[in-house]
């Protein structure tokens, strides 16, 4: 509990806290409060980067988990209370004595007077660490370019993965593995160690909430987190919604309903998809509202293949994928549809009630998907011999090379949900 560091160099210049009553003006009420504070209470203070959950048992004992200036504790140790004070004691031989308020069942303060520190703990009524277990979705993950869409999954053994654009390494990841702590409704986030730049702190803090069907997709938890910035507190808050960890591809038709690319990254180039204009350099959302919105009717999602039924000019066409599904990774074999084309790797999620499909891109599966999509119509205008590796070969050189990075990702609803 760091909290010692910012508040046990004032304790003997507040008169010790022993004689406080004798010597300094505060009006002690004389209440056992010692009964009322078993459970579990959260801290966040972003303006010293403190978070600390502090779980008291009915004897007294106590646990404190919490990060402080970059560092991850967990200790256990007892607290007492009488009247106005608390006194924290702990195994590692911290110890601090301090001003105490409270209001019952929803929260205490501890106060020093001196320093003119307030630290706030509000009572958890529901522990969210086994309701946090499993895999989530979230399409309004805020990054400087706008809201991304994140995959993030929660393992019993205190492992989680995360799929989505990594703002402090600056690139996507994909099934990125760390580790995690729930207490209360604090999350205790590590970032991976053996890429974090310098100066970056390896702990992300997080206070959450959950809904169960908070929606008519399913469970929500929203995640909120604060930091110092100017002088003053800014929070930023996302949602995310349970999804199932693997497919139920049992013959459900979804149509297109939104696209996320707020971070893109490529040349200034125009270049062409199904007949619609693309360039890298100022590619964007409504994009692919256009293409899919008015092209790609909708998209069956089977065990052994997906269906896509484009509707071109009026025209309807389908054409049958096969596909291996390894969890929630589908992979598309579009050679077996024309043997110029590539596989392509892709991410796939759905909700409690398969009424929602989310699908997602890493920048790899982007070039194969869109250089694949290109490939009839070169073949079609005389453009190309699928014949020629060379030729094929370069088709998707050059995707690669008008392509950085992108994140895109998609959300497919249900055809009895968009009527």
């Amino acid at each position: 509990m760091k909290l010692f560091k910012l508040m046990a160099i004032a304790l003997v210049a507040i008169c010790g806290l022993n004689s406080c009553s004798e010597d300094c003006n505060h009006n002690y009420i004389e209440v056992d409060y010692s009964k009322k504070l078993a459970g579990t209470w959260t801290c966040i203070e972003p303006e010293n980067e403190y978070a600390e959950a502090l779980v008291i048992n009915d004897d007294g004992s106590v646990t404190s988990i919490g990060v402080f200036d970059g560092e991850f504790w967990e200790k256990k140790g007892s607290i007492k209370v009488k009247d106005n004070k608390m006194t924290l004691s702990y195994e590692d031989g911290d110890y601090l004595e301090t001003r105490f308020e409270m209001v019952e069942g929803i929260a205490f303060a501890l106060v020093d007077d001196y320093l003119d520190v307030r630290y706030n703990y509000y009572y958890c009524e529901n522990d969210l660490a086994d309701e946090i277990v499993g895999m989530w979705v979230c399409h309004d993950a805020p990054t400087a370019n706008g809201d991304i869409m994140t995959v993030q999954t929660y393992k019993e053994n205190g492992k989680a993965t995360y799929t989505g654009f990594g703002s402090y390494v600056d690139e996507f990841l994909v099934n990125d593995e760390t580790n995690y702590k729930v207490v209360g409704d604090i999350l205790f986030y590590e970032l991976p160690q053996d890429m974090l730049p310098e100066g970056v702190r390896p702990y992300i803090i997080k206070r959450l909430t959950y809904a169960p069907d908070g929606n008519a997709y399913g469970d929500i938890i929203v995640q909120k987190s604060q930091r110092f910035n100017d002088g003053k507190v800014v929070e930023v808050a996302s949602s995310m919604l349970r999804v199932k960890q693997g497919l139920n591809p049992t013959g459900k038709v979804y149509g297109y309903s939104s696209a996320y690319i707020p971070y893109a990254k490529g040349t200034d180039e125009d270049f062409k998809i199904l007949g619609h204009t693309f360039n890298m350099a100022n590619i964007k959302a409504s994009d692919f509202d256009v293409i899919f919105g008015a092209d790609l009717y909708c998209i069956e999602l089977n065990a052994n293949s997906i269906k896509h039924k484009f509707r071109p000019n009026g025209q309807d066409i389908e054409v049958e994928t096969p596909i291996t599904v390894e969890g929630n990774k589908v992979t598309l074999d579009m050679s077996a549809i024309n043997p110029a084309c590539r596989n392509v790797e892709m991410y796939m999620f759905q909700d409690k009630d398969d009424s929602q499909l989310h699908i997602y891109m890493p920048t790899s599966s982007f070039v194969n998907y869109f250089a694949n999509l290109g490939i009839p119509d070169l073949i079609a205008e005389g453009k190309l011999d699928p014949t020629d590796t060379d030729a094929v070969a370069k088709v998707y050189a050059d995707m690669e090379a008008r392509v950085e990075s992108i994140n895109l990702s998609f959300v497919m609803k249900a055809i009895e949900e968009i009527k």
